[in-house]
């Protein structure tokens, strides 16, 4: 199942786990307001430099909540 990213009018931005042809609304978990799904970033390529990581670290050992900052 992809996780898909939501934004609410509250301007909350969330993460939420959904099956592929999953239909429907989305509430916000801070309001309960219908979110909209908005389009992921995401980063691309590898080795060293923008959008890769040299030392080979992984979110898997980050305690960031945020995966911006690995």
């Amino acid at each position: 199942m992809p996780i898909y990213e939501f934004r609410c009018a509250c301007g909350r931005q969330f993460e939420k786990l959904c099956r592929m042809n999953e239909q429907g609304a989305v509430s916000c978990p801070a309001c309960g307001e219908e979110a909209r799904r908005i389009m992921s970033s995401f980063r691309t390529g590898g080795g060293s430099g923008e959008g890769g990581s040299a030392s080979g670290s992984s979110c898997g050992s980050c305690s960031s909540s945020s995966c911006s900052s690995c």
